[in-house]
Order: C-alpha cells, then sequence, then structure tokens
C-alpha cells in the first residue's frame, strides 16, 4: 500500500510505498487455542488491488475436524483471522444390549429384556424392578452383572452380542412346628396363584393308644383311655416351586412310652390284669381292650347236688383294691329251714360258680309207745347188740353250730321231756326184744 498523499508538483518528488504483510487464516479449537500443527495459509493478493485481498478464501483442511465456516474474506488483509473447528464426531451406530435372567438352579433362562442405543450412549436400564418380580415368585439374587458392570454403555462391536447376565436362585423357607404356616395358602403372598404350603400332615401327626374296657360280648363298661404322641418334623421348602426338599426328614415324637394303664374294679365282673402297660410310642395308633367277664356266684344246693329252688344267688362281691380277685371269707345267704355245710367261701376262681351244700333242719316227731309191763328179765348186755347205720352227710369246710330252736315257754319245756321220755321207753322196749330173743335161741 502507498503512504503517499497529495499532488505531485513540477519539482522531483520521491514517494515510497511501504508493504505490510498480508494476514493469516489461524485455525482455533473451539475454546480459542491454535490447533497444533495446523496449516495457517496467508491471504492471497487480489491481483487487480494490492491493498487488498482475494473474498472468500478457502479455510484449510485438517483431517477429524470440521471448520465452523468454509471460508473467510478478511476486513483486514494485514491481520490474522481465527477460524474455530470442532471435532468430527462419526455418525453413531444402533446397538443392542440384552439383560437375561438365569435359574441357576435348573441352568434355565427365566426371561430376557432387550434394549437399544447408540454406541457409547449410557444403557438407561434398572435391573432392581425384574428382581423383586422375581422375589415375589419365590427366587433371590446371586449376582447381578449389569449392576457390577458400574455405569454399563452400548458397544460398537456389531459382531458381539453385548449380554448381561442376572443370576438367580430359588430361595426356601422352613414349615413345621416351630414354623407353621395355613396349609394350601400361597407361599410368596405377592404371588397368589404360585406354589402353596404343604399339607400339615406332612410335618405334625398324631398317634393314639387306646385300652377299651367291655364285657364277653363286646359291650362297653368304662370310658376308653386315650393317650396321644405327637410327631414332629421340619421341612425345608422351594419357595419358587413348593416342593419339599427334605422328603426323608426323620420325625420325632414328643413322649417316648405311653404311661401304663391301671384297670379298675367294676361291680359284678372282674378281668386277668391289673393293669396294661405302657407300650414305645410310634407312628401308628395302637389298640388294647380289657374284656370284663362275670363273676360267680354262690349256689345253694341239696345233698344231691341240685340248685335249691328259689334260693339266693348272691354274686362274690370284688376285692376294690384288685380288679383281678373278689373278697375272702364271703358269707353264705340264710335259707329257712336248711343249715349250709360251711359259713362261707373264698372262690379261687372268680368265674366260677361255688356250689354250698344245706341240709334241712331235722324236727323229732313224737311216737306212740307201748308201756304195757313185763315180767322184767335180766338182760346180758354183753349178748349181740344191733348196729346203728351210718349215715353218710356231706363234707363240711366249716363245722356250724346247729341252730338252737325258738323257746315258747314251759308247754314247750314239758313237750320236750315227754319226747324224752318216749324215746327212753322205746330204747327200752329194743333192748327186752333183743332178750327174748336170745332166751327162744337158748330154749
Amino acid at each position: 500500500p502507498s503512504n503517499a498523499e497529495g499532488t505531485f508538483g513540477d519539482d522531483n518528488v520521491t514517494v515510497t510505498f511501504t508493504y505490510a504483510k498480508l494476514g493469516k487464516i489461524i485455525p482455533v479449537d473451539p475454546s480459542g487455542n491454535p490447533i497444533p500443527d495446523a496449516p495457517t495459509p496467508q491471504y492471497p493478493n487480489d491481483p487487480t488491488d494490492p491493498t487488498k485481498t482475494t473474498p472468500n478464501q478457502p479455510v484449510p483442511s485438517i483431517p477429524g475436524m470440521n471448520p465452523e465456516v468454509p471460508a473467510v474474506t478478511p476486513n483486514q488483509p494485514g491481520q490474522d483471522t481465527p477460524v474455530t473447528y470442532v471435532p468430527v464426531v462419526p455418525e453413531k451406530q444402533l446397538q443392542t444390549a440384552k439383560i437375561v435372567y438365569v435359574d441357576t438352579k435348573t441352568g434355565k433362562t427365566l426371561e430376557t429384556d432387550t434394549v437399544t442405543g447408540k454406541s457409547g450412549e449410557k444403557i438407561d436400564y434398572s435391573t432392581t424392578p425384574r428382581i423383586d418380580e422375581w422375589r415375589d415368585k419365590g427366587y433371590r439374587l446371586v449376582e447381578d452383572g449389569f449392576a457390577e458392570a458400574g455405569t454399563p454403555v452400548y458397544d460398537d462391536n456389531d459382531d458381539v452380542e453385548q449380554i448381561f447376565i442376572v443370576k438367580l436362585d430359588h430361595d426356601t423357607a422352613p414349615v413345621g412346628p416351630n414354623d407353621p404356616h395355613e396349609p394350601g395358602t400361597p407361599i410368596n403372598p405377592n404371588d397368589p396363584n404360585g406354589p402353596k404350603w404343604p399339607a400339615k400332615d406332612s410335618y405334625t401327626k398324631q398317634y393314639t393308644s387306646t385300652v377299651h374296657f367291655v364285657d364277653e360280648n363286646g359291650n362297653k363298661l368304662h370310658d376308653d383311655n386315650v393317650q396321644t404322641s405327637t410327631w414332629t418334623r421340619t421341612l425345608i421348602v422351594d419357595k419358587a416351586t413348593g416342593e419339599i426338599l427334605n422328603p426323608d426328614e426323620a420325625w420325632h415324637s414328643d413322649i417316648d412310652k405311653y404311661s401304663d394303664v391301671k384297670v379298675d374294679p367294676i361291680k359284678g365282673y372282674y378281668t386277668d390284669r391289673k393293669s396294661v402297660p405302657g407300650e414305645v410310642a410310634q407312628q401308628q395308633d395302637i389298640v388294647n381292650t380289657v374284656v370284663y367277664k362275670q363273676i360267680g356266684k354262690i349256689v345253694p344246693v341239696d345233698p344231691s347236688g341240685n340248685p335249691i329252688p328259689d334260693a339266693p344267688t348272691p354274686q362274690y362281691p370284688n376285692d376294690p383294691t384288685d380288679p383281678t380277685k373278689t373278697t375272702p371269707n364271703q358269707p353264705v345267704p340264710e335259707i329257712p329251714g336248711m343249715i349250709p355245710e360251711v359259713p362261707s367261701v373264698t372262690p379261687e376262681n372268680p368265674g366260677e360258680d361255688t356250689p354250698i351244700v344245706y341240709n334241712k333242719v331235722e324236727t323229732p316227731t313224737p311216737k306212740t309207745v307201748d308201756v304195757t309191763p313185763e315180767t322184767p328179765k335180766t338182760v346180758d348186755v354183753t349178748s349181740e347188740t344191733p348196729k346203728a347205720t351210718p349215715v353218710k352227710t356231706a363234707p363240711q369246710v366249716e363245722k356250724v353250730k346247729a341252730p338252737e330252736l325258738p323257746q315258747t315257754g314251759e308247754k314247750q319245756n314239758n313237750a320236750l321231756t315227754a319226747v324224752g321220755a318216749s324215746i327212753m321207753t322205746g330204747l327200752l322196749g329194743i333192748l327186752a326184744f333183743a332178750k327174748k330173743k336170745k332166751d327162744d335161741k337158748e330154749i
């Protein structure tokens, strides 16, 4: 450019023209800092005007970066012009990622969620809602591969599938005497259509030991004695399927053995045992029956062994302390006009009748005696004397005192005296008869 001014005159004039350097295009980053190693081209001259540069000068190309303007027209040819460049961002590719929920017990896939986004972008996903849903179905978290990845982003590899694994296992729960649950209700309350709690008898059972008290016809004579043993065990249930994981778990009883049962006496009956021993508790019902038989009777009979009609036949009384026995020394019944051979009995067998022989009480009958006096004769008492015929009597267990006849006063005493006199007269007649027979033989 020229710095001369004015009009040339006639004299010699010296004019000096000074040229200044043209400015450059300076590539800078978005912060205004020069981009290292970037080209800085100088403005080109306007070929027709040394005071100017050409307009619309193209900016230089920088690999990986784009200029904000494609060209510049400097207003001041001597001043640099900064041109801002921004990095070239390659077009992002659409990518797919999968979150797979796996059942570690069976190895099967429970569920797969698929999400999409551009390479390098954060994967906008949370496993928490899904894990909660599976917990509600009886599962428990083993490993959350998505959460453990930190802040996962979509990759830029189309050849490899991007997968995150969430591992879930079956949760378990006890059920038993200390952890009861209503049978048939949902194991997981938030999953009403899922598995149900097992029946109570799969972990609690009761068995009984029963003693019946009956007569010989099976009729009940006494309330049953019933003892109960409770058997329990604790089961482990798969909350995801309802399966019992320890079906062979041992059972345990609340008692080792049942108590002995005392057998009570029952009036009119006896039995063959005083008690029923308690058996070892077992997983089945135990039944014992105590049979009572009727106690025997005292049966009055005549000397021929025939039962005396209308005679009382009292049953032996029970021993109040022993159902297998009767009381000893039981008095026999009284029968008017008859006397028993024994006053009491002690039955050896409580179930057998005991016959007791009764004899009639004989009342002497007065007889008419011929008292015509005969010539007294000397009687040889050494001669033959008729022998008395022995009378067979029933054996007696105990001697019985003969009953005394009732006293009716002096008249009765007189009658007895007369009877005695008659008997004596009769004896004298017999002796006289015997003497006469002897004399006849001697003649």
